[in-house]
This record gives C-alpha cells, sequence and structure tokens, in this order.
C-alpha cells in the first residue's frame, strides 16, 4: 500500500473510530452534546487525510478553538479543476450557515457552532449567543483562510463561502476566532 492510500486509511479509521466515542459522550457540559456550542466536531467523509501535504485535491480543516470545545476535523476533497469554498465544505460534511444581513459572505456556524441557543464566554467579555442576524463581533467569529500549497503561507481568504475560489493543492481553513487571536489555523 502506498504512503498516501495507507495514510488515508489511517485517517479513515481515527475518524471512524471519532465518531463512535461522540457517538457514546453524552453532554458533560464540555461542548460535546446537541446543545452546546459546538453540535458536531467531525466530518463523515472517507476522503479525511493526515494532512495538507497527503492531500491531492483541496484540503479542508475547521479549527473550533478553545471557546467552542478545542476540537478539529480535517478533511481532503477530490478536486482536479477549481472549485468554490461552499463546494469542498459540502464535499468535506461541513455544513455552514451565514447571516440573515450578509448571507454566505458570512460565516456564522460550522456544524452548528456555536449554538444557537447556548451563550458561550470568551474571557473578558460576557456570555454571548450568536444569533446570525448581522456581522459577528470582533471578538467571537469564523475567520476563513486560505494556503496557496502544503507549505505556503495563510492568507485571510479573499471573498465569501460561495465565490471563494480553490485549485487542487491549496488548503482551506475556517478557525473560530476570539478575543485578539487573529493567527491562522494550525497544519
Amino acid at each position: 500500500m502506498n504512503r498516501t492510500v495507507s495514510a488515508r486509511v489511517s485517517a479513515l479509521a481515527l475518524a471512524a473510530a471519532a465518531l463512535v466515542a461522540l457517538a457514546g459522550c453524552a453532554d458533560d457540559g464540555a461542548g460535546t452534546g446537541a446543545d452546546s456550542p459546538v453540535a458536531t466536531t467531525a466530518p463523515t467523509s472517507a476522503s479525511s487525510a493526515v494532512s495538507a501535504a497527503d492531500c491531492d485535491g483541496v484540503f479542508v480543516t475547521v479549527q473550533y478553538g478553545g471557546v467552542l470545545g478545542g476540537n478539529s476535523a480535517d478533511a481532503c476533497v477530490a478536486a482536479s479543476a477549481p472549485i468554490t469554498a461552499a463546494a469542498a465544505l459540502r464535499a468535506a460534511h461541513f455544513r455552514t450557515e451565514g447571516t440573515a444581513q450578509y448571507g454566505d459572505l458570512v460565516v456564522c456556524r460550522v456544524n452548528g457552532a456555536p449554538a444557537a441557543s447556548r451563550p458561550f464566554t470568551v474571557p473578558g467579555q460576557k456570555p454571548y449567543t450568536e444569533k446570525c442576524q448581522g456581522m459577528p463581533p470582533a471578538f467571537a467569529y469564523w475567520a476563513m483562510w486560505v494556503r496557496p500549497s502544503a507549505d505556503g503561507t495563510w492568507g485571510y481568504a479573499d471573498s465569501g463561502v460561495g465565490t471563494q475560489q480553490l485549485k487542487p493543492g491549496q488548503t482551506l481553513g475556517l478557525k473560530f476566532t476570539t478575543g485578539t487571536d487573529t493567527t491562522p489555523p494550525q497544519g
């Protein structure tokens, strides 16, 4: 078995184990229950990959950050031509929601996080519940990043989820950014 296939099989086994573990967890207040800030954290894609370097298509990483449970999930999406960020996210089994005012130009939730019915707290701020009406607050929002190659430098995406184009070999990153942390996704 070549290295890429072996890595993908290993990643698939790990993702399946994580899904089984998550399915058996009750809401302990740590952000894993259906009404928690993080409703779902792992894609169910059979195309999970260990790293962007192992991906022949578009690599997708979603990083929830500490206030939403600290989990991250990655997937490799098959692509032989440019695709939109929305198409890459759908193929990786991530569901995004925009806002009432800005539509999909602003990512408000990823797989239900942050939850619409449960507040979360960012250090230095009062508890906040995201309603997805307009622009999220500067202290808690989903930032969309693009990296031109597995070893390239991250940059903020220059358009919304529905129009941001990604070429094979690029990486799309969604990171829940809080407080003054504007660092790009890890990995």
